[in-house]
Formats: structure tokens, C-alpha cells, sequence
């Protein structure tokens, strides 16, 4: 999948993939600040909520609606909405992505499908496994530090796919490709790779040099 290519045209091919899609604000056309598209300059979730009257239960895949969405709205932000079938954990980094994606490959830690999200965060797509053991989310969950941490995202939740513009102007992109939804690494068991590459230091290693 291109990035480049019109977000509809992608919104199109995710639900062969298993995933239920809704049509979400993007960043107006404006010089910056940026507003949301939904008019509301004090919107609170600016670009990342559904359009119009929608609301997270019309996420679908059908895919004459989201034809009609996008017919509509060709600019729309492509979004899906975790469930019981998706989960997203929240890797919050500040290396850059090509080199979390590398070091996360040289541990065979990219099991699960991966898209930068914006300045310093990455999302990975899991199944989530809804008998998560509290203990581990709470352990994975722990802040690694002033600038890392994990974040295991609930249920209900929109989350903005490629090619999804965010409220800087930069577009959101897959770093390691989704195949379909049925064959997502569990929640659990990525959380404790990630723990895994906290403990051994890899996170550690990339952290930018202060200067003394």
C-alpha cells in the first residue's frame, strides 16, 4: 500500500484485510496552525474523530459505503476502531522509526504489523486477546523512562491508518505491512517482547546522547 495514493483508494482495500473502516476528519487546508475539518477550532481530537453524524459503532466494510464516504469527502482520514478482533499497543519513542523498525528486526520483535503514527510513536496491531492479564499490561504499561513507554490502547478507540494526514501535516505510514487481521500476534505475547527489548536494553541504546 502507497501512501501516497488517495486515502479512499486505501480505505477500500482494508477490509480484505479484516478490518472495519470508518471516515474521520483531516487537517483543513489552512495555513498553520491547522484546524480540524470539523469547523470546531477547539476540537479535541482534531483529524481523529468520525465525519458528521458518525460515530465509532459505522465503522464497516462494506464497501459501497465507504465508496459513498469517500465520494463525499475525497481528503477523508481512513480509521479503524479497536475491538475484539484488533488492539493497538502504543510504543512511544523518540528514536526514528527506521531505526526502532531496525533494531525491533535484528531481536525479532516485528511480529506484528507496524505504522509510525506521528513524531515519536509508533503503533503495532495485535490481537487483543481480551483475558489480557492485568499484571502484564501494568508492567508493560510502566513509563521506561521521561520520553518512552507503552500504552495499551482500549477497546472503542479510533485509530488513524496510512495514508491518514495528522494536525502537523505529515502523513501517517506502515512500517511493517498489515496481511489480515486473523493472523495478528496476541496482545499479550507482544507485550512481552517489548518487555523483553526494555530489560535487554535495545530501547535504552537508541536513546539520543546528552550532551554533558
Amino acid at each position: 500500500m502507497q501512501e501516497h495514493t488517495a486515502p479512499g483508494a486505501i480505505a477500500l482495500t482494508y477490509p480484505h484485510r479484516g478490518l472495519r473502516i470508518i471516515a474521520c476528519h483531516w487537517p483543513a487546508p489552512t495555513e498553520l496552525p491547522q484546524f480540524c475539518s470539523c469547523g470546531d477550532i477547539a476540537c479535541p481530537t482534531p483529524a481523529r474523530h468520525p465525519i458528521g453524524t458518525l460515530t465509532t459503532n459505522d465503522a464497516t466494510t462494506d464497501l459501497g459505503q465507504l465508496g459513498r464516504w469517500w465520494l463525499a469527502h475525497p481528503t477523508a482520514n481512513p480509521a479503524t476502531i479497536t475491538d475484539e478482533r484488533v488492539g493497538v499497543i502504543e510504543l512511544h519513542h523518540p528514536a526514528k522509526p527506521d531505526a526502532l523498525l531496525y533494531a525491533m528486526k535484528n531481536h525479532h520483535a516485528d511480529q506484528a504489523p507496524m505504522f509510525h503514527a506521528g513524531q515519536g510513536v509508533m503503533y503495532l496491531l495485535v490481537n487483543p486477546n481480551l483475558g489480557l492479564d492485568d499484571s502484564a499490561v501494568a508492567v508493560a504499561s510502566q513509563r521506561i523512562s521521561d520520553i518512552e513507554k507503552v500504552v495499551v490502547t482500549p477497546p472503542g478507540t479510533v485509530v488513524l491508518l496510512p495514508p491518514s494526514t495528522t494536525m502537523t501535516g505529515r502523513r501517517i505510514r506502515w512500517m511493517s505491512h498489515l496481511h489480515n487481521v486473523d493472523s495478528l500476534s496476541t496482545a499479550t505475547h507482544m507485550l512481552e517482547v517489548l518487555t523483553g527489548l526494555r530489560k535487554n536494553g535495545v530501547f535504552s541504546e537508541l536513546l539520543p546522547v546528552r550532551a554533558i
